[in-house]
């Protein structure tokens, strides 16, 4: 796992420990087998962690609690997991990261149910921190991540054009809330106030509508062998395409990403000042399209 930028010590030992408490949910006791192997499958190829280190990053960099933030890092992980679980079954997914998913090697049922241990297991983590406003942000976002999913199902089964509007309420149900989470509970670990925290919300939310948009930029031109596109998912390019043809659609959607990060870059700077250096590497190396250079 690498995220292609040195991160600080003591967010690489939390991830490390982040990884152990996923690692003990993969070796809890199942009389399923396949259940068990199911859970597994994301635990043992885990992929870049993104929202874990945000939340150990943001935890680090405004000198909060590393043991609490350790536990809502894994808790964000594990509803990330669960969503993963779910959307391979209703988008389709045959591959991720490079792998058969869970659900095309298990089945769809053992995927849904591997789901549901996470979502345990999120609570369980959620909990150990001791802190209502962490259990409450995730649990939030939880909700909402569900209802952008289930926005996204009820306008493929009408059959009707997804307009820009409904792509971006389904994103920012579907994407933003979870990284928004990520943010917004590590400051919680910290003494910071309601002030900086809202600052942290939309950041967060600017960074997940910037991820998403990334992931449909590579998934249109193909560029991430690792993870095939879904034809199933809703993707800005193809919603733009409606009215402007494929070329000014990807144009467009990579200005407004370029957009989107250029006021994430601002947002890095006012909440963390000086050191926000180290949050904006990650940002540049793990959100630009590989194709171009944003900042």
């Amino acid at each position: 796992m690498s995220l292609g930028l040195d991160l600080p010590s003591e967010v690489k030992r939390g991830l490390e420990r982040v990884l152990a408490n996923l690692l003990s949910i993969a070796r809890l006791s199942y009389r399923s087998n396949t259940l068990k192997n199911a859970v597994a499958s994301y635990i043992n190829n885990p992929g870049k962690l993104v929202r874990p280190t945000l939340t150990l990053l943001t935890s680090y960099l405004l000198d909060g609690d590393i043991d609490i933030a350790v536990d809502a890092a894994t808790a964000v992980e594990c509803v990330h997991i669960a969503a993963l679980l779910q959307d391979d079954v209703f988008d389709e997914h045959k591959v991720r990261r490079g792998v058969p998913t869970p659900a095309c090697v298990y089945g769809e049922h053992f995927s849904i149910l591997a789901s549901n241990i996470f979502i345990a297991k999120a609570v369980e983590f959620c909990t150990r921190t001791g802190i209502p406003e962490i259990v409450n942000e995730i649990a939030s976002a939880a909700i909402r991540l569900t209802d952008g999913e289930s926005r996204e199902l009820e306008l493929r089964r009408a059959n009707r054009r997804i307009t820009l509007r409904d792509y971006f309420e389904i994103i920012l149900g579907k994407t933003a809330s979870l990284i928004e989470a990520s943010l917004t509970v590590g400051a919680y670990t910290s003494k910071r106030g309601r002030g900086l925290i809202n600052k942290l919300r939309i950041l967060g939310r600017l960074l997940g509508l910037a991820y998403q948009i990334r992931d449909d930029i590579v998934d249109f031109l193909s560029a991430d062998p690792k993870n095939p596109p879904s034809f199933e998912s809703v993707n800005i390019v193809n919603v733009l395409e409606q009215e402007l043809g494929r070329e000014a659609a990807l144009s467009k959607a990579m200005r407004l990403l370029a957009n989107i990060l250029k006021n994430v870059e601002k947002l890095v700077w006012e909440a963390f000042g000086s050191a926000g250096f180290i949050f904006a590497s990650l940002i540049e190396r793990n959100l630009q399209p590989p194709m171009i250079r944003l900042f």
